[in-house]
């Protein structure tokens, strides 16, 4: 069974699966290589959006497959701990978030696994690793999370490459 590297945010997984914006190339690009986990609170999002816009067999067929390239990571009360935790973290900073979907550090497996996402709401949170495609979001100045995560993904995929060699 495959490490899941980086966790994907209802959001980018929606950029990447519309297939036709430049958010969904970049992070297509962001996370190629890496074993991306998918939350099953983000898996119900997307099938909400599927009874809410009446979709028929086969575009739901379509994002039942395209959901498969993600590893899914099961709720368990690690995922539980970790989105009360960050949903506390966003409303102390006044970033009050609708539903607390979101996984970040815990101690148990999940723990020090990037969230890729899109959502300003989670800029600044302390200990959360995000990676995103922003052009301006603080965590993209040097010496920041995120470009110590950026680092250990592109390290991970240095050394994926040269074992395949």
């Amino acid at each position: 069974m495959k490490l899941i590297e980086l966790v994907v945010d209802t959001d980018v997984a929606s950029f990447i699966h519309d297939g036709l914006s430049e958010r969904g190339a970049a992070y297509s690009k962001l996370i190629a290589g890496s074993c991306a986990g998918i939350t099953m609170l983000a898996i119900a999002e997307f099938l909400a959006g599927v009874v809410q816009r009446n979709w028929g067999t086969r575009k739901s067929a379509s994002l039942d497959a395209f959901l498969k390239r993600y590893m899914l990571i099961e709720a368990n009360s690690e995922i539980a701990n970790v989105s009360g935790g960050i949903r506390a973290c966003c409303a102390g900073v006044g970033r009050a978030l609708v539903m607390a979907r979101r996984v970040g550090r815990g101690d148990g497996p999940m723990a020090r696994r990037p969230l890729v996402t899109h959502d300003w709401d989670l800029e600044g949170i302390p200990g959360l690793q995000v990676l995103t495609a922003h052009q301006n979001w603080q965590v993209r100045e040097e010496g920041s999370v995120l470009s110590a995560a950026r680092a250990a993904v592109a390290r991970r995929q240095r050394r994926r490459s040269s074992l395949r060699r």
